[in-house]
């Protein structure tokens, strides 16, 4: 027996969400994902900083063989990544939902959920492109980039701003289109007149090592493959190729986990190239790491008064890398440094990610 076509996902009046899999064979059914594993998908009480409950579905068989189940909570708006657990072993994304969102490694499906800064509203739109360029620095690889271009770019002969945006180790140079709907909260924040329209440049931040992709987690500069690959490759293909102002007052950096690592290696090691750095759940996460940096870059931490205009840096209440992103902001601070930091609710995870990037674009290129 063939299961008939099914809606999925669903998003109720009550705000619970109803996901549908024809799989008549099937003898159980789960949901896996970030959506499930991350949580904080459930609205938590004023006050409560954790990621709140894990979003809970049990599903049932139906006699035409299609398995439904139904949040028991109403989940908030944002963008959430799952998949179908077939009888504990096989993952399957919902046939039934044409929206994806690829990690490094694995693909998802997407439930998207209207209703915040992030959503897809009748605004002007920007463009999202897929290139590549090759890396003379990484041995003349080719190496995909997703850009994003603001309103109006297409048919004018302005020059603009750049943001260089580094996603996590486990994911995409796509993963901030898909699952941060970067896109969206630009063209949202740009309509509304809170930011300035920017293009935005999100790298693949894994370079191989030993014929593999990588993640390169260190803080001595000299050793991060991805530093030359940024200055010396991509920065001036982008300049090359797309309608930039090409100094330090018109460029950013910014980015998370892994990303973040890889902001603070690139940007606060090439200072006259980025006037504006975020780090977003982020901050070297061992101590040997966090040492280094005190001990051998006395001299950079005593020009980032004076060479950055933002040094915005954040993190979850309940993220795996608070710790070393207090510890070293304290240090900062401690000597003399001037830069923001901001606790979200959550923990290390893309509903504070998400929050970052809305936030962070308000301060940069003003």
């Amino acid at each position: 027996m063939q299961a008939p076509a099914v809606t999925s996902p669903e998003i109720l009046p009550d705000g619970r969400v109803t996901f549908r899999l024809g799989a008549p064979s099937a003898q159980s059914v789960v949901l896996g994902g970030e959506f499930v594993t991350q949580a904080n998908a459930i609205a938590v009480p004023p006050g409560d900083k954790t990621a709140g409950p894990r979003p809970e579905v049990t599903f049932t068989k139906g006699a035409d063989g299609t398995w439904e189940g139904t949040t028991t909570r109403p989940i908030r708006p944002g963008a959430y990544r799952y998949f179908f657990v077939i009888d504990g072993a096989t993952v399957v994304l919902d046939p039934r939902n044409v929206r994806t969102s690829p990690q490094r490694s694995n693909q998802n499906s997407l439930l998207v959920v209207p209703g915040d800064f992030s959503e897809h509203r009748t605004v002007p739109h920007g463009s999202v492109l897929s290139q590549a360029f090759i890396s003379q620095t990484l041995g003349g690889v080719e190496r995909p980039v997703t850009i994003y271009t603001p309103p109006g770019y297409e048919n004018d002969r302005r020059s603009y701003p750049v943001l260089y945006l580094m996603h996590g180790g486990g994911d995409h140079e796509t993963s901030w289109v898909t699952n941060a709907r970067m896109n969206d909260i630009l063209d949202n924040l740009i309509a509304e007149g809170k930011a300035r329209p920017m293009i935005v440049v999100m790298p693949m931040g894994q370079t191989p090592v030993n014929g593999q992709l990588a993640q390169v987690m260190t803080s001595d500069p000299s050793k991060e493959p991805f530093v030359r690959d940024m200055m010396d490759d991509i920065i001036p293909w982008i300049d090359r190729t797309f309608r930039t102002i090409p100094n330090g007052a018109n460029r950013a950096m910014a980015g998370l986990s892994m990303g973040g690592i890889q902001t603070l290696n690139t940007a606060l090691n090439h200072l006259d190239a980025f006037d504006y750095v975020g780090v977003f759940g982020s901050g070297w996460f061992t101590q040997a790491d966090r040492q280094w940096f005190y001990d051998n870059k006395k001299d950079v931490i005593a020009k980032l008064n004076r060479e950055l205009t933002v040094f915005d840096w954040s993190w979850g209440a309940v993220d795996f890398a608070k710790p070393g992103a207090v510890e070293i902001t304290d240090y900062l601070e401690s000597q003399g440094v001037k830069l923001t930091t901001t606790e979200n609710q959550g923990g290390h995870d893309w509903r504070t990610w998400r929050n970052d990037l809305h936030r962070f674009a308000q301060l940069i290129f003003r």
